[in-house]
This record gives structure tokens, C-alpha cells and sequence, in this order.
């Protein structure tokens, strides 16, 4: 990389025209910055990806930048990245609060059946033998494999109303069976 003797606006021309170097340049010149903001935010912990994030936004910056509204680059970038980094924040709390308020939910919609017990396969094979041909591979697929009802109708040929009704026989005949109603 060689050395630059010219302001950020010169830099930011050459950036736009396609000069690799004027860019390298840039990244050289904000790395720290970059890394001082994360540290300020606490996403430390997630350091790699967020300053790969940061790069992009700094380029991005770059190609948006526009001299006209007299306001220095710095300070368009510096906005650019902390509410990048809002967002980032916002969109983990969210999920995270979906989660924990979700959970039973999540934990009870979801369809893989884990061994939780020795007795399991000896119980998968009972339940196995009474249902039909057609109900063992829906629900096999569906909630043994954990594929997608669209990926069983495209795999076995089989409309979706089909799948779901009988996903519904199979479960209504192994509850049962097992005596649970």
C-alpha cells in the first residue's frame, strides 16, 4: 500500500472511480475507528463479524458520500456505523425476547421426537406397525426426518392435503394406542 497525501475527498473520488488502493487506504485509516465503536456498544464478543459488517458499511459510505451537504465524511460515517449498530443491538434483544417469551411454545411445536428413553425404538417400531404404508412415510418424513410438508409432497408425490390429513390420522391412532387423549 503506498502513502497518500491527500484529504478524505480526494480519497473518496478515487474510491468511486475504482481505485483498490484509495481503499485499502480508507480501511487503514478507520480500522481503529471501527473497533473503538464496537468496544462501545459491548459487541466485542462478536468482534469478527461486526467489523467485516463495519468494512462494508464504510465502503458502502464511500459510494454514498456526497460533498455537497458540508458535512465532513467522518462524521456521515460515524452516523452510518452506530445506527448499524443500534439496529444490531434492537434486532438481538428482540429475538431474545421472543425466545425466552416463546419458549414453551417453540419447545412444543417443534417436531423432532429426541430418545428419551431406552424404550424409544421399541415404541417408534409399536407405533410404526399401526399406522398405514402411507401414514408411516408422512410421518417418518415429517416429524422423525423434521423435512418440510412442501419437501414430502415434492419427494413421494403426495398432495399436501393428503399430508396433513394423514399426519393427523397417524397421530390420532398413536395417541390412541398409547392411551393418551
Amino acid at each position: 500500500m503506498k502513502k497518500w497525501n491527500h484529504n478524505d475527498y480526494e480519497v473518496i473520488d478515487r474510491i468511486k472511480e475504482g481505485d483498490e488502493d484509495a481503499f485499502e487506504f480508507m480501511v487503514s485509516k478507520y480500522h481503529r475507528f471501527i473497533a473503538k465503536k464496537i468496544h462501545k456498544f459491548n459487541l466485542a464478543y462478536d468482534f469478527d463479524d461486526t467489523y467485516q459488517e463495519g468494512l462494508i458499511i464504510l465502503y458502502k459510505t464511500v459510494l454514498k458520500f456526497d460533498p455537497s451537504f458540508n458535512k465532513t465524511f467522518t462524521r456521515f460515517f460515524e452516523m452510518s456505523f452506530e445506527r448499524f449498530l443500534i439496529t444490531k443491538i434492537d434486532t438481538r434483544k428482540r429475538r431474545k425476547d421472543k425466545v425466552i417469551r416463546y419458549r414453551d411454545s417453540i419447545a412444543e411445536l417443534n417436531h423432532c421426537i429426541h430418545e428419551t428413553s431406552v424404550y424409544y425404538p421399541l415404541q417408534l417400531r409399536e407405533a410404526l406397525e399401526i399406522l398405514s404404508p402411507l401414514e408411516q412415510t408422512i410421518f417418518i418424513e415429517r416429524e422423525i426426518k423434521n423435512n418440510s410438508i412442501e419437501y414430502i409432497a415434492q419427494a413421494h408425490k403426495i398432495e399436501t392435503k393428503r399430508i396433513y390429513n394423514g399426519l393427523q390420522r397417524a397421530k390420532v391412532k398413536i395417541h390412541a394406542h398409547f392411551g393418551k387423549e
